[in-house]
């Protein structure tokens, strides 16, 4: 290989980004391993290596746009330490605090919702505004929620700031987690940063077999979920009937509406189980972000398992001071003979879940799927008031059940181009014209079927059998813990049935 086709290697490829799931992040994170051992017992070393590689990372996945990470991750250090400097002075700290927020959410607007507001302004006022052409770059609306989530900790006591500057841009970068979180916290985060000798435990450094080896599990686990269960299913059948609902019968319709969820928990849990098992493997915890979701009994629960780093951010820092304000705003008041505290609840969960759509994407789609689920929460937590009813077997599998169709329902719009395209899915699935067909779908269809089979036993197994495999690799010696991995790579590479897709929130 000469020097030319080196350096084009190095540089960023907008056809080809960096992602776990690239050849060329085994040479990368190779690379970084070997590096990062040298200077594992100088903790700012250490730091500053992470930085440098955090960010060769995102310019291979992203470009010039890490001049725009640097340059706002850079201003929201000048505001923290603003803020911590007039600790004393309540009206500037606070007003410091104010402009911190309006300027993240500035950026994340400008690049995610101005075209959107164009439109809405051409169709309400009937005028002729011109589309922007941006380009959103990856990440940014989980690295500005995690920016946020520090300066309002910090704004609010809750957890000790960097150290320097340094500090707080890897944090921002971290690289197992820059592209689709899990969305870090300070407090958990910042402190890993810092302890002394973390590393693989036969360079003698503090990291546990257990580690490892639940490291390796989960990026096992994630390759298997992302290349074998969602692209395929989503490339061959999914993207297909979402495209072009009415070219398909119900029984497909419905099929697909099932195969979407699948596709959609696969794809973001497998990326998540990577970055996580990545991260232990440089001796950094980062906590779950996904705990089996289609067996939630109810929303509520559901949203304790489903993209629980994101779910925690809404609740700590939206849902909670919006209910308390609201509560204090009708203290010992009644509003239509109900209760404030009621009230509190209630327009707090829908406003979280309205910002919760806009955060997920520049549609109207993704706006009422998040109200849908607001609705959800409100109308389950009225029911439970009004009904009683035991937790026996029946009483949980039939709340399992509506509770999963529910959230089947909502993804339909979710993934939806539009309402006219979400109303074509549900009508084909109301439809139902024929019986007849069902079994040439399934046949003409086998591997889809297989595949989605497989992917939805292997989410309700009982969690001791992952946790019967689990142990069995992490009790393995580290070269059969590294032969498992190599292994599962390659049959990976194998068996998969379609070209390695994006992951879907990229696009988020």
């Amino acid at each position: 290989m000469n020097l030319d086709n080196i350096i084009n290697l190095l540089k960023y490829n907008s056809q080809n980004p960096l992602t776990f799931i690239s050849g060329y992040f085994l040479w990368f994170f190779i690379l970084f391993v070997l590096i990062y051992a040298v200077f594992y017992k100088r903790v700012f070393a250490r730091t500053f290596i992470l930085l440098i590689f955090s960010y060769y990372f995102y310019y291979k996945t992203s470009g010039l746009y890490i001049l725009l990470l640097f340059a706002v991750s850079s201003f929201d250090y000048l505001f923290l330490k603003s803020i911590i400097k007039y600790h004393n002075k309540k009206i500037i700290r606070s007003i410091l605090f104010s402009l911190s927020i309006i300027f993240n959410i500035a950026v994340l607007g400008y690049f995610k919702y101005t075209n959107f507001f164009i439109e809405i302004i051409n169709s309400t006022f009937n005028s002729t505004l011109s589309y922007i052409d941006i380009i959103l770059p990856i990440g940014i609306s989980f690295f500005t929620f995690q920016k946020l989530g520090l300066i309002i900790d910090v704004y609010r006591k809750n957890s000790t700031p960097p150290k320097n500057i340094f500090e707080f841009l890897t944090f921002v970068a971290y690289f197992p987690t820059v592209q689709s979180g899990p969305i870090l916290r300070g407090n958990n985060f910042l402190p890993q940063l810092r302890q002394k000798e973390r590393f693989l435990s036969d360079l003698s450094i503090n990291i546990s077999d257990e580690q490892i080896g639940k490291a390796v599990f989960l990026i096992i686990c994630g390759l298997f979920k992302k290349a074998i269960i969602s692209d395929y299913i989503g490339v061959n059948f999914v993207d297909r009937v979402f495209d072009n609902p009415t070219l398909y019968s119900g029984f497909e319709n419905l099929f697909a509406s099932y195969g979407y969820a699948l596709q959609i928990y696969c794809d973001f849990s497998g990326y998540s189980d990577i970055a996580i098992g990545v991260s232990l493997l440089i001796g950094i915890k980062i906590p779950p972000n996904f705990n089996v979701p289609y067996k939630a009994k109810g929303i509520k629960d559901f949203w304790q398992r489903w993209h629980i780093s994101l779910s925690t951010w809404l609740r700590d820092f939206l849902f909670l001071p919006i209910a308390y304000k609201v509560a204090r705003l009708f203290k010992n008041k009644k509003f239509l003979r109900i209760k404030a505290e009621t009230w509190s609840y209630h327009s707090a969960t829908l406003l979280t879940m309205f910002i919760c759509g806009l955060w997920h994407g520049a549609s109207f789609t993704f706006v009422i799927w998040g109200i849908l689920h607001g609705l959800g929460l409100s109308f389950e937590r009225i029911f439970n008031s009004i009904f009683k009813f035991k937790k026996g077997k029946l009483s949980l599998f039939i709340g399992s059940f509506i509770t999963f169709h529910f959230i089947v329902f909502c993804w339909i719009i979710f993934r939806s181009s539009g309402f006219e395209n979400a109303f074509q899915i549900c009508s084909q699935i109301l439809n139902f014209d024929s019986y007849s067909i069902f079994l040439d779908v399934i046949l003409g269809y086998k591997e889809v079927f297989i595949i989605l089979l497989t992917g939805y036993i292997l989410h309700y197994i009982p969690t001791k059998v992952d946790l019967f495999i689990e142990n069995l690799i992490v009790k393995s010696p580290l070269i059969l813990k590294a032969t498992y991995l190599i292994l599962a790579i390659w049959l990976i590479s194998q068996m998969k049935l379609t070209s390695i897709q994006p992951f879907i929130y990229f696009n988020f």
